[in-house]
């Protein structure tokens, strides 16, 4: 019998396959473990900027002042509003649409039925246009023009 133990303990045949395999076990797991955190996280995160998206609510007019439109944002929701565009779509000739977009980015519009009036550049007379205003959060939300 303890030769029969001798014999096992001094074959070595075998014993780097063992080990490969345990270590290329190892760093599957290792990377499979790796992937479902940065899955868990993704989702998290998804999930997230579609409850800000649900909660983004504001209403957004526009009119113009002779020399100016004046963007007027009025947050009537429960967090900040971040402003990214102004959209605007004309039809100024027959059939020929223009796009038009303004960077809104330096705007914030704070909870609490507070408002924002932001000077764009642009006179809407004699045009056919459609104003949206576009979020941080992907949140569109049309404008009206007032006279």
């Amino acid at each position: 019998m303890k030769k029969l133990i001798k014999r096992l303990l001094k074959n070595k045949k075998g014993t780097a396959e063992v080990i490969g395999s345990v270590m290329f076990i190892v760093i599957l797991l290792f990377f499979f473990t790796n992937v479902y955190l940065w899955h868990d996280a993704a989702v998290k995160e998804m999930n997230d900027l579609q409850v800000q998206k649900i909660h983004t609510t504001f209403v957004a007019t526009i009119h113009y002042d002779g020399s100016n439109s004046i963007l007027s944002v009025t947050n009537t929701g429960a967090i900040d509003v971040s402003l990214s565009m102004l959209w605007v779509n004309e039809k100024s000739s027959p059939n020929i649409p223009q796009h038009l977009a303004f960077d809104l980015k330096n705007a914030i519009v704070v909870p609490g039925d507070s408002v924002v009036s932001i000077p764009i550049s642009y006179n809407p007379t004699g045009k056919t246009v459609i104003f949206k205003v576009l979020t941080t959060a992907g949140t569109i939300e049309p404008c009206s023009l007032l006279p």
